[in-house]
């Protein structure tokens, strides 16, 4: 009886132990409806950060470089599935296109990927099935080029989880008399990949990797080469020595 009362007697304290802190934290209730302060400064630092134009001006004249420093941005990211380079048809540049696969969004337990912003998207990736799929369009202007960067975001539509305990011909026991007569395997139709919007946060971590590119190279935007017509790359002409130099003519 009395080993009884100690067990008693510690399962009690344990209890109140973990109560005890939950109680006296009065910042708790201090929230409110404000919510905590950290998710506060979360919120306003994300306010805060400066978003890039879509579509972003990039003041770049060789429209081969640029496209090959897309394309190796958006390997980082995406598979490519296709594109159409920028092309001259007579006095006109082209519209650039490009177009990557769809890829299954990356979870929490891959941070190595690029294709999924860090934070919420990548806890939604976690727990649904998320794929997306990217598309760029290159537009010639006066000033450069502006890209385009769109990421499409896709959610599939299941019946139930998967690796479910619960067979999908499981009947459903509730009050109603009436019962289905087709006892074999119940069908139940799904809708597949539902859009899910546009991904803002992966849009604008792609855009700031072309921009920090961009600016590394060092690319002259204006103005036609030098002209070094004039000079002569090979220096001054120099001829091999003859022994004499005078060759007998100055007598």
């Amino acid at each position: 009886m009395r080993r009884f009362q100690i067990k008693i007697c510690i399962l009690l304290c344990l209890g109140a132990g973990l109560l005890l802190p939950g109680c006296i934290s009065s910042r708790v209730w201090n929230w409110g409806n404000d919510g905590p302060e950290i998710e506060e400064n979360y919120l306003r630092e994300e306010s805060e950060l400066s978003k890039l134009e879509n579509p972003m001006l990039v003041p770049v004249r060789d429209r081969n470089l640029l496209w090959n420093i897309l394309v190796d941005t958006m390997e980082d990211y995406f598979v490519i599935r296709h594109e159409e380079q920028i092309q001259l048809v007579g006095n006109t540049l082209t519209e650039g296109y490009l177009q990557t696969a769809h890829a299954d969004a990356a979870t929490m337990f891959e941070p190595w990927r690029k294709d999924n912003a860090p934070g919420f998207d990548q806890l939604h990736a976690t727990l649904q099935t998320i794929r997306r799929q990217a598309e760029v369009h290159v537009r010639p202007s006066r000033d450069g080029f502006r890209l385009e960067v769109i990421v499409h975001k896709l959610q599939e539509d299941l019946a139930q989880p998967e690796h479910a305990t619960v067979g999908g011909a499981t009947l459903r026991h509730s009050a109603s008399h009436s019962r289905p007569r087709d006892f074999g395997a119940l069908r139940t139709e799904t809708l597949g990949w539902i859009p899910a919007g546009r991904d803002s946060a992966l849009e604008q971590a792609i855009l700031r990797d072309l921009q920090e590119r961009m600016a590394d190279l060092q690319i002259p935007t204006e103005g036609p080469p030098k002209d070094s017509s004039g000079l002569n790359p090979l220096g001054p002409i120099q001829f091999p020595s003859l022994g004499n130099s005078n060759l007998g003519l100055g007598n």
